[in-house]
């Protein structure tokens, strides 16, 4: 026994440098989108693909394999008891262990520093809406991608290899059924909303100072329970979350001072994900299991305070008071701003959609990576299968590259297999709502006078804290009763949506 509990010991130290290694690498991807100097672009890729290598080369070392190999033969033997951290530790350890050992250590470090160069040659390639300007980078990151597909190993499209970084065990094949499924029920929705009528979305269009946006944010996302004392609120091109520890967690936005709620429902969402890292389990830092189990799980968490919350009935009533405490009183009642905060209209830009056409977005995405990746669709020809895929899905005619196949920053980082995790979130989001809102009563009352604790601490106990003992799967199946279901989402649409557009 003692053996054993030397070997565990070692192991999580190992967990743990690792661990050190990639806040070190977060935070200078942080940087690297909030302070860096533009020039500094192709420095910071070998520094971060640099720390990469270092964190893998730990990973896949013979200290790390002489101690998880023995913890992993006693798991699989039934020897450690289920309840305990430790079988679920060794369990999600030797899984990337595995997946890692299959990567050369210089394969690793040349394609995260590949990625890292990447992201300022996409955001140039943006401004001027030149996709031939990004298409060489992308050209070597697509072909990375398949070359590790192939070396981790997969049974059906290489590109199941890749959403499993993302979704454990979902498949392409899956996601075809649950975005078809989506697909299915948002046609008619989105036909029978648009037979209703207009609702004018510009009553809430209301110019404000990028500081005077910033200090409503600031104020909002504490307000839903963000901790700032752990946290902190910063510009960037593009709106993300990083964490560095459970108590140091980062939101970043952008500010569009023609237009206050496009910052601000950023921050609600970046909020959403950084509650979800400052609820994960303090004392599993470090470990596997103390990181949420899925991405989609994790962007059930932003859209749900986002959309759910944020643009509810309730939470609109409350947030124009706030509104109006920094300077801009929108001089329009509760209800008609919350229909107009829910305007649904086929958009260009994925960031900017309406929940409704949303997912939408995603299909078209999922299915062009998914080709990119097959050798069904070359990488120069992804403009005219995104216009093509715009005209078909949503109505609308891309005018440039900069908002159409450029817009988002993901394929620049290499995150094939990312974008289904957007749907997916929002299933889950539904259904985590459904399940708090029948346990919780007076819960959506409780939004208009800004109390928003009780469905943060149903969250924190529900998900938060499982961390990844368990499954994405398993934790929604105990909160809610069943696994992924777009049933509950339908719903949810379909009851708001009533009241938005009287259909």
């Amino acid at each position: 026994m003692q053996e054993i509990d030397a070997r565990y010991a070692r192991l999580l130290s190992q967990l743990k440098d690792i661990a050190r290694i990639n806040a070190a690498r977060n935070a200078l991807e942080w940087d690297m989108e909030t302070k860096m100097p533009a020039g500094a672009g192709e420095a910071r890729g070998e520094i971060i693909g640099s720390l990469a290598g270092l964190a893998h080369a730990k990973l896949t070392s013979p200290s790390f394999e002489e101690a998880i190999v023995p913890l992993r033969e006693l798991r699989e033997q039934g020897r450690l008891d289920r309840d305990d951290p430790c079988h679920a530790i060794i369990g999600l350890a030797w899984k990337e262990f595995d997946r890692a050992r299959r990567l050369p250590s210089a394969f690793v470090e040349e394609l995260e520093g590949l990625c890292a160069a990447s992201h300022h040659v996409w955001a140039e390639a943006r401004k001027a809406s030149d996709w031939n300007a990004f298409l060489p980078n992308l050209s070597r990151i697509i072909a990375m991608k398949r070359d590790e597909a192939r070396l981790v190993g997969y049974s059906g499209s290489p590109y199941d290899a890749l959403i499993d970084r993302f979704e454990p065990g979902m498949t392409s094949a899956m996601l075809g059924k649950v975005l078809g499924d989506l697909a299915a029920f948002l046609a008619p929705f989105v036909r029978r909303i648009g037979e209703a009528g207009p609702v004018d979305p510009s009553v809430i269009r209301k110019p404000l100072p990028a500081r005077a946006q910033e200090a409503l944010c600031l104020r909002v996302a504490k307000a839903i329970g963000f901790d700032m004392a752990g946290g902190r609120l910063d510009e960037a091109a593009h709106p993300f979350m990083t964490r560095l520890h459970p108590g140091d967690v980062r939101l970043v936005t952008r500010y569009d001072e023609a237009n206050l709620l496009d910052g601000l429902y950023s921050v609600i969402h970046e909020a959403g994900h950084g509650m979800y890292e400052q609820g994960l389990p303090a004392g599993l830092y470090g470990t596997p299991a103390g990181e949420a189990p899925s991405y989609g799980l994790h962007e059930s968490q932003s859209r749900l305070w986002e959309n759910m919350v944020g643009r509810s009935l309730q939470f609109c009533e409350w947030l124009l008071g706030e509104c109006a405490l920094q300077g801009a009183a929108f001089g329009t009642g509760h209800v008609p701003f919350w229909r107009a905060i829910n305007a649904v209209a086929p958009s260009l830009v994925r960031v900017d959609a309406d929940e409704v056409t949303y997912n939408l977005h995603v299909c078209l995405r999922y299915g062009i990576e998914r080709d990119l990746i097959e050798r069904k669709l070359d990488p120069a020809d992804v403009p005219e299968a995104w216009n093509a895929g715009m005209r078909e899905l949503l109505g609308v005619t891309v005018p440039d590259d900069a908002r159409g196949c450029l817009q988002d920053v993901h394929w620049s980082g290499g995150l094939f297999g990312y974008f289904p995790s957007y749907a997916v979130g929002n299933l889950y989001a539904a259904q985590l709502y459904a399940a708090a809102a029948e346990e919780l009563p007076g819960m959506e009352e409780g939004f208009a006078e800004g109390e928003f604790a009780p469905l943060l601490d149903w969250l924190r106990q529900n998900v938060h804290e499982r961390g990844s003992l368990a499954s994405a799967d398993a934790i929604v199946r105990e909160a809610t009763g069943s696994g992924l279901d777009a049933g509950p989402f339908a719903r949810y649409l379909e009851d708001k949506y009533a009241g938005v557009y009287g259909i």
